[in-house]
């Protein structure tokens, strides 16, 4: 029996299994992961802690039609995985090959253009701002793990999104999966992921407008 990796070409393809064969696309997305970093190099933590979060956002949503901003680049080996690009994952970070990052002239999933952190939640916004100009009625989500909340850019995002109070959906990936040991006190602060991430969408769904809980 061949893999269900095998008949993946598209997020729509994605859509069409159970909720079951969810879970051994994941086993079988990990797998790829693995075997392609393990050879030509890359970064395996950021995107193994964002497989499931993956598979579920296009699960839900309808990309490309709904878009889905990350907000580091390497988070997303397994997002190109199942964007129409399994058979050249191979190249990816080599001359001629995919890039290690999101690129919007290699794929239309790739909406916006993310190296590195700290965008993904203003470029929604500026997405989600766009739309309504439009009178679009497509989701606009923004993934971002807890080593990038820190950023000045991610804070002045979520400020602006709370004060427009637009239709913006801000995920928080708090799995404590990172590339380096985070520092300053918003992304080294006590508690457990649940207990954050439950934290963080209580806030957040106030539309940003009440302070953030204080910590020693």
């Amino acid at each position: 029996m061949g893999r269900l990796l095998d008949g993946i070409q598209s997020p729509a393809d994605v859509r069409r299994l159970s909720v079951e064969e969810l879970t051994l696309l994941a086993k079988e997305v990990r797998e790829e992961v693995l075997s392609v970093v393990s050879e030509v190099g890359g970064h395996l933590a950021s995107t193994l802690g964002a497989v499931e979060l993956t598979l579920a956002l296009h699960y839900v949503f309808n990309s490309p039609d709904d878009r889905i901003v990350w907000d580091t680049g390497h988070q997303a080996y397994a997002h190109k995985l199942i964007c129409g690009r399994r058979d050249k994952f191979p190249t990816i970070r080599q001359l001629g090959g995919i890039s290690g990052f999101l690129s919007r002239e290699e794929s239309e999933y790739d909406v916006f253009g993310a190296g590195h952190a700290g965008t993904s939640v203003s470029a929604s916004l500026g997405m989600v701002v766009a739309k309504a100009l439009r009178k679009s009625k497509h989701k606009v989500v923004a993934v971002i793990s807890d080593g990038c909340l820190s950023a000045g850019l991610t804070f002045e995002g979520l400020n602006q999104a709370g004060h427009l109070n637009k239709d913006l959906i801000v995920v928080l990936n708090d799995n404590e999966i990172f590339i380096d040991p985070r520092v300053g006190a918003i992304s080294s602060s006590g508690g457990s992921p649940a207990e954050k991430s439950h934290q963080s969408s209580s806030h957040l769904t106030q539309g940003g407008r009440e302070p953030l809980p204080c910590r020693p």
